[in-house]
């Protein structure tokens, strides 16, 4: 297939192109993919920050695609097919906004010719990018080799849509609602529309050899800076590869996979990664409570540079996330879920909850200040880190159904001020404050 284009000039140092591209040939390079949550533990023994790097390297940046938004895009694709067949002049139905498409490049043959006679003979694991030619006054001439190369890094919704409404018009299966397309449209037919998908083009932006990462920056790029978007995806993608200027992202989110995915980890299943699922708080919510904690002033700000840079301080962060949680679980244990509560809904109380989690995690601060004056954090077992941050803990353990059960002072939205409530009320229970 041959895709024309026009190079444009923005501040990237790959090849950035815009081309208006038909919906079939659209609909035979795309690549549907999705990102999936990470189950890997970031700090087994064997695990190097090199292994982290490849594990994340290749993975996908995209949400799962959500059926009602394709829906109401197919919808939405009849409304105006209905509306240019009958001539009239309300017919509106453009996606004006680029789909974003990443095509990998074979820079390895010299000319189209060469590119093709490979192409006839390559084998399905042969590396197979697009031939790019550069033309006069900024065109370029794309050879996209038959087969699903292209990535959609920004759009997909839009072009599941039309795949749904062309395979529907195929089988003669258009429906809206309960309805069938003539009760609907009655001056519509499976073929007419059919005929204007075919002939509908896609304003796209091309990236030209991007990598998955850079793919993902682009995404996240124009996700969270332009239009807001789920903040577990902008930290599982912010926090999936180890960036200098975003480190203190990094280190939270392989915390937050550590605890989720590690089974001496007391909240093994607890957190909702990718911000959906099981689990009874999301992962947006435990990376920033932990980012607390590496802010300047804050009692590990040092520790995301150090983990970086192969140092053997931030060890102390796994084994004391995971006895201080096991020291929460075994002094609060009657309001710790319990089998069959594997969900928000069905476990009642707040221990685990966001308004609980976050007061506890933030008051690491005054603990871990008290208890650094006389406790070498590197060298102490786990298992006696576990009982000095119960003896610490102990002395609010009679008020546990005030401050954790579905009855007590704290139970609601898990807003932030709520969280800062109970806080405050947990340090001042245990003498780190003043009532």
């Amino acid at each position: 297939m041959e895709i024309k284009g026009v190079l444009v000039n923005q501040l990237t140092s790959k090849p950035l192109a815009i081309s208006a591209i038909d919906f079939p040939t659209l609909r035979n390079i795309i690549k549907f993919t999705s990102r999936e949550p990470q189950n890997y533990d970031p700090f087994v023994p064997t695990k190097k920050l090199e292994q982290v790097e490849k594990d994340v390297k290749n993975s996908y940046y995209q949400r799962l695609t959500n059926d009602k938004r394709v829906n109401n895009i197919y919808k939405f694709l009849l409304k105006e097919i209905s509306n240019i067949h009958s001539t009239k002049t309300s017919a509106l139905g453009s996606f004006p906004t680029s789909v974003i498409i990443s095509l990998e490049l074979n820079q390895d043959y010299e000319t189209k010719e060469e590119y093709l006679k490979f192409i006839e003979t390559a084998k399905q694991e042969d590396y197979i990018g697009a031939f790019y030619k550069e033309l006069e006054d900024n065109n370029i001439e794309l050879t996209v080799p038959y087969g699903k190369y292209a990535l959609i890094v920004d759009g997909q919704h839009r072009l599941m849509g039309m795949i749904k409404l062309f395979k529907d018009a195929s089988n003669n299966e258009i429906k809206i609602g309960r309805n069938k397309l003539k009760d609907e449209y009655p001056n519509l037919s499976n073929e007419i529309v059919l005929d204007y998908i075919k002939k509908f083009e896609f304003n796209c932006t091309l990236l030209l050899g991007f990598d998955k990462w850079e793919q993902g920056k682009v995404f996240a790029d124009v996700n969270f800076n332009q239009k807001p978007v789920n903040k577990s995806l902008y930290y599982d993608i912010f926090g999936s590869y180890p960036d200098p200027n975003k480190n203190d992202i990094f280190l939270s989110h392989m915390l937050a996979m550590h605890l989720n995915n590690n089974k001496d980890s007391v909240i093994q299943g607890f957190i909702k990664m990718l911000g959906s699922g099981k689990g009874y708080f999301s992962q947006a919510f435990f990376v920033e409570a932990i980012l607390y904690h590496f802010r300047p002033k804050g009692i590990w700000a040092s520790l995301p540079m150090d983990y970086l840079n192969d140092g053997d301080d931030y060890k102390i962060l796994p084994k004391f996330f995971k006895s201080y949680l096991k020291a929460i679980k075994e002094t609060f244990n009657p309001y710790w879920p319990k089998d069959g509560q594997d969900t928000s809904r069905k476990y009642p109380n707040i221990l685990c909850k966001t308004t609980g989690m976050g007061a506890l995690i933030k008051l690491i601060d005054p603990i871990y200040r008290k208890l650094k004056k006389d406790t070498d954090f590197k060298s102490i077992k786990p298992e006696e880190l576990t009982e000095l941050l119960k003896s610490e803990l102990l002395k609010a353990k009679e008020k546990g159904s005030d401050f954790f059960s579905k009855e007590g002072d704290f139970s609601g939205s898990g807003s932030l001020g709520l969280q800062n409530k109970l806080y405050t009320a947990l340090g001042q229970e245990l003498g780190y404050f003043k009532k």
